[in-house]
């Protein structure tokens, strides 16, 4: 019977044991398809992830492409607005060089009907015009080559020469033209070793007498315009600069000299720009505040296969005018041919003219002994015009002074400057007969005591 018993409960058990197996089993089986399933969660969230991480990184890459885009563009349209300023700017320079030798030329004319019954007054004029009508010559020729230099078919003829020669010949050619305005040319010795250049010889020279020639312009008479070779290791620095303005030792440019867009400086410094260019070198200047005259510096490579040795005006009375009292005018101008010019034609219209030819002798004058009315032109040197007539309007005598910019240059920006500095009115090279009538007119209602010009404005004529 206990046998039987243990039997039953055994049984009992086993059954137990086995319902728990089979619970057991069935767990692990559940667990088994948990895991599984985790498993491929955890594998496509991992695959989730290298997608999302191969869109990121396709994104960031769009993202850098668009900003490198932008960026592109962004100096693109940089470049495009420098080069549209610079063309701009270098119109203007051209309109100013082409209105230079036309405002003599359109004085001359106007001569030649007031002096029919003077042989000896007809020959100095058709003189002048011929000497513009040269100018203006020279000023095509100057075009001309700049546009063939700036195409495709530019052509130099390169060959070894020494730099010391090429300006010893160049001075030599220079100092008929500079000494009629009293200045000389300085040469400066080489400071390191005297450079050989292999290059078109011919060119670089007309490139540094294009730079001289701009100097001379710009600046006051009796000058010392010097040239300074400084070479250093492959590179020849040529500074060109009157000697007040000259950096000696080759070092950084003093702070008072500002720098200067050279393309937009006029025909001739804009194709020295491109002959240095051409040559692998650059043409950079600085100039002081208010002045014309700038300093250029010109780099060309120095040729390491060809090692150098080492070398070592009076004012005459007039007679009224249409019934009025003549005027005594100012004529502040630096091209002499414009000054003798327009003068002869005020003084043969019955006024008493005095000239001078740089803005600090002009100041001297309207300050000493004010006239009537003065013609000051805007680019002087040692002063601009602008910068005159500021220095004028800031004396107390001068307010009855007619003060009439004189310019070749007629756009917006230069007439407000005009306007802001004290002019009364203002006349683009070459301007009519009845501008300058106007002007006169002007003075004679403020001898009267009237105003300067009848509307009270600044009055101007010609556009840019």
């Amino acid at each position: 019977m206990a046998l039987a018993a243990f039997v039953v409960v055994l049984a009992g058990r086993l059954r137990v044991a086995a319902a728990h197996i089979a619970e057991l089993r069935d767990q692990r089986d559940r667990d088994l398809e948990t895991i599984s399933k985790s498993r491929e969660e955890a594998l496509r969230m991992s695959t989730i992830a290298d997608e999302l991480q191969r869109v990121q990184t396709a994104l960031n890459d769009a993202q850098a492409a668009l900003a490198a885009m932008r960026a592109e563009r962004d100096s693109a349209l940089r470049e495009a607005a420098a080069a549209q300023r610079q063309r701009h700017a270098f119109l203007a320079g051209l309109a100013h060089d082409l209105r230079n030798p036309l405002a003599p030329l359109a004085n001359g004319i106007e001569l030649l009907r007031l002096t029919d019954n003077d042989p000896a007054g007809r020959l100095r004029t058709r003189g002048i015009m011929e000497r513009q009508v040269g100018h203006l010559m020279r000023i095509a020729e100057e075009l001309s080559d700049l546009a063939r230099l700036s195409g495709t078919h530019a052509t130099l003829h390169r060959a070894p020469f020494e730099l010391h020669t090429l300006l010893e010949e160049l001075s030599a050619r220079l100092a008929p033209a500079l000494q009629t305005q009293a200045m000389s040319l300085e040469l400066v010795p080489e400071l390191g070793a005297p450079a050989r250049l292999h290059g078109d010889a011919q060119r670089i020279g007309q490139a540094v007498s294009h730079l001289v020639n701009d100097i001379a312009r710009h600046t006051e008479r009796g000058s010392t315009i010097r040239l300074v070779a400084h070479v250093e290791e492959q590179t020849l620095a040529l500074s060109i600069a009157t000697a007040a303005d000259a950096n000696e030792s080759n070092a950084e440019a003093p702070p008072s000299l500002e720098s200067v867009d050279v393309a937009t400086l006029g025909l001739g410094v804009a194709l020295a720009l491109e002959l240095a260019t051409l040559h692998g070198g650059s043409l950079t200047g600085q100039r002081p505040p208010g002045a014309r005259r700038a300093r250029f510096v010109m780099t060309l490579p120095v040729d390491a296969e060809y090692p150098s040795a080492a070398v070592p005006a009076s004012a005459a009375p007039g007679m009224p005018v249409n019934g009025e009292a003549a005027l005594s005018v100012l004529l502040a101008d630096d091209n002499v041919d414009f000054s003798h010019s327009f003068g002869t034609m005020l003084e043969l219209m019955g006024h008493r003219v005095e000239r001078v030819h740089d803005g600090l002798a002009a100041v001297a004058s309207i300050v000493g002994s004010p006239p009537d009315i003065a013609f000051v032109d805007i680019g002087m040197p040692s002063l601009d015009g602008v910068e005159t007539v500021r220095r004028v309007r800031g004396q107390g005598n001068t307010q009855d002074v007619v003060l009439v910019a004189v310019t070749g240059r007629g756009g917006a920006e230069d007439r407000a400057r005009a306007a802001e500095a004290g002019f009364d009115r203002y006349l683009v090279k070459p301007f009519a007969m009845q501008d300058v009538r106007d002007a006169l007119a002007a003075a004679q209602a403020v001898r009267s005591g009237g105003t300067p010009h009848a509307s009270g404005g600044f009055a101007s004529t010609r556009t840019a």
